[in-house]
C-alpha cells in the first residue's frame, strides 16, 4: 500500500531547487530514508527533481 502522506515539496527559482522533506532536520537519510532515496535517484540520474509534493 503507498503511503498517503506528504513526505516533502520541492520549489524552484531562478535555476535553484529547495526541497524540504517533513520531519528529517538536517540528516534526510537517517530520518527520512525512502524521501532521501528518492531525490538521491533523481539528482545522479539528470532527472528533475519533484516539483508536486511526494
Amino acid at each position: 500500500m503507498k503511503e498517503k502522506w506528504v513526505g516533502g515539496w520541492t520549489v524552484e527559482y531562478e535555476g535553484l531547487s529547495y526541497v524540504t522533506i517533513r520531519g528529517a532536520g538536517h540528516e534526510v537519510p537517517t530520518f527520512k530514508p525512502k524521501q532521501a532515496l528518492q531525490l538521491i535517484q533523481a539528482f545522479v540520474s539528470n532527472k528533475r527533481l519533484p516539483i508536486n509534493p511526494f
